[in-house]
């Protein structure tokens, strides 16, 4: 096997359609001593975006493109990218007091057994549209040195082991992705509740006709409030 194999396997899909090849993200601080990671910032894994890879100008370019623009693990994707490039910058101005920045890309096409792309800090990324003919920005493209891009073929691969740890990765992605969304509807229901409550009371409260407040409205708190009535 080499490297086109490898790249030609990013675009396969099992027997439902669904895409073979799984990306993961992360965004960490590692010692420059050790290589060790002090801190996990942010982390994604998805199989949902195509990926293509490409040689352009000297460098390897990394394209993942979702069908929409809108979908939650593309808004995701640009986070830790813009996460990246803040940190980094920062970094750079700071020196090595906080530990180097890593942001990892690591790329699993499921139908190649042991195949992985590994890809490590960008040096460049840009929100594009995938097809030129549409305004829609629906695809990041990150620049990277050829020797920080590689590609591996892991002898003692245990393919099953992978999936199911991909799938718990990604189930517990999607858990999370749903009880994020319950509790902003839940939060989103309360407001509607607390907001037809206040506007009943103020109903209750006040006789409005033709336009103008008829009851005694009382502005201020405390001692202007007793005030008001003592007149």
């Amino acid at each position: 096997m080499n490297v086109n194999d490898i790249i030609h396997a990013l675009w396969d899909k099992d027997e439902h359609g669904d895409n073979l090849t799984v990306i993961q993200f992360s965004l960490e601080r590692m010692d420059e001593q050790t290589g060790e990671t002090t801190e996990q910032i942010s982390e994604l894994t998805t199989r949902d975006p195509l990926v293509s890879l490409a040689d352009i100008g000297g460098y390897t370019t990394i394209r993942i493109t979702y069908h929409y623009s809108s979908a939650s693990d593309f808004n995701r994707m640009r986070m830790i990218a813009e996460d990246y490039s803040k940190i980094m910058t920062e970094f750079m101005h700071a020196g090595n007091d906080t530990g180097v920045p890593c942001f990892r890309i690591t790329i699993r096409p499921m139908s190649i057994a042991g195949a992985m792309i590994a890809a490590v800090n960008p040096i460049f990324y840009n929100i594009q549209p995938h097809d030129p003919m549409y305004t829609e920005c629906n695809e990041i493209q990150f620049l990277f040195l050829p020797e920080n891009v590689g590609f591996y073929e892991a002898a003692n691969f245990d393919e099953n082991a992978i999936s199911d740890q991909v799938r718990a990765e990604i189930t517990a992605e999607q858990a999370a992705e749903r009880n994020a969304q319950k509790k902003q509807e839940e939060a989103e229901a309360y407001q509607r509740e607390r907001e037809k409550e206040m506007e009943q009371n103020l109903s209750d409260r006040y006789d409005v006709h033709g336009g103008h407040v008829i009851q005694n409205a009382y502005h201020g708190f405390g001692k202007d409030f007793n005030s008001s009535e003592n007149k």
